[in-house]
């Protein structure tokens, strides 16, 4: 039995060798997503355009605040179908107002997180987790890596291992062009 189990190790270890490194990689990088500016560049270009009145549009802003009954500005207004209106308060539009001036309809819709998957969830958002935190799982995913390349490095091959490493390299590769 315990020749099996080691066997079911092995195996399993060869064909997740790749998503294991290719993880703890990915996991350090998004730990400091920050430090690369999220991953983005950005171009900037700046015209000259008429100068205008924002009285109008302060106005607009300021009289759907009075139907939500809200005195803070939202952090977004977006405009949908050329028509229906959009408040986004909070992060990422926690609570939005959806209004339908022609219809004459205004909806509230609140986001709440579920728990525990949300708590789950904000150990992999480094923006606003501790610096204690990203260091732990820095360190774990070095650790890891190093468990992984090692425990391949060490071992002694055979046909099948090769055709499991292969396979997973190649069960990687795809799900790297998929994405």
């Amino acid at each position: 039995m315990k020749k099996l189990f080691k066997n079911i190790h092995r195996w399993i270890g060869l064909l997740l060798v790749g998503f294991v490194v290719f993880y703890c990689f990915t996991g350090i990088l998004l730990n400091h997503r920050k430090s690369f500016n999220y991953f983005a560049q950005k171009k900037r270009d700046e015209y000259k355009v008429s100068t205008n009145d924002i009285k109008p549009l302060r106005e607009f802003i300021d009289f759907y605040k009075s139907q939500i009954r809200r005195e803070d500005d939202p952090k977004v207004i977006k405009i949908r179908d050329g028509r229906v209106i959009e408040f986004l308060y909070g992060s990422h539009g926690k609570t939005t107002y959806v209004i339908d001036p022609l219809v004459g309809r205004m909806e509230k819709i609140e986001r709440m997180s579920l728990q525990p998957w949300a708590w789950l969830n904000r150990l992999h958002r480094a923006f606003k987790t501790s610096d204690i935190w990203i260091f732990i799982t820095d360190i774990v995913a070095i650790l890891l890596t190093l468990v992984t390349l090692t425990g391949a490095l060490i071992l002694r091959y055979k046909r099948l291992d090769y055709i499991l490493i292969t396979t997973g390299c190649m069960i990687f590769i795809l799900a790297i062009i998929v994405a």
